[in-house]
């Protein structure tokens, strides 16, 4: 009995280191479902001026993804701006890939006034790899400093 109850208790602790052996890397969270829930599609066309339109508004000072077949690929984490030392807008974007394999996306910046109307022109597209599962970083600067207030990321597939 004694016999038994070492060999069990020796398979018990070869298993156990066993297990403390195994490391896994740290993947990106995608929580889809969540954005999902925010989203609302509206197939009705912008109404006429003056009354209400049925359409969402694309908020302003965050990442719009304008690509409805990237939508559910990729995650932005997060979106901070700050103004530098000489006035302009810095605007940041962690986006991730929630997929299994490379992705290849463009990401460009319109920044706006006091009234929010463009401040100046938008921003030439920038490319980003993101390889499986994993974040890169966008980033923007505005060309003008006092009259920058608010800003829009859209991000899109390169094709």
């Amino acid at each position: 009995m004694k016999k038994v109850f070492f060999a069990l208790a020796g398979v018990a602790a070869v298993a156990a280191m066993a297990g403390c052996t195994q490391v896994q890397e740290p993947g990106s969270v995608c929580n889809m479902s969540g954005i999902a829930a925010q989203r609302q599609m509206v197939a009705l066309p912008a109404a006429a001026p003056g009354e209400a339109s049925p359409l969402l508004e694309m908020p302003l000072n965050s990442v719009s993804i304008t690509d409805f077949t990237v939508i559910n690929k990729l995650y932005v984490r997060q979106v901070t701006a700050q103004r530098t030392p000489t006035g302009t807008v810095r605007v940041n974007s962690q986006i991730i890939n929630c997929t299994d394999y490379p992705l290849l996306v463009e990401a460009r910046t319109q920044f706006y006034d006091q009234g929010q109307g463009p401040s100046e022109p938008v921003s030439a597209w920038k490319r980003l790899n993101l390889a499986p599962r994993t974040s890169n970083t966008y980033s923007e600067s505005s060309m003008g400093a006092k009259n920058v207030q608010f800003y829009m990321v859209e991000l899109k597939e390169t094709r």
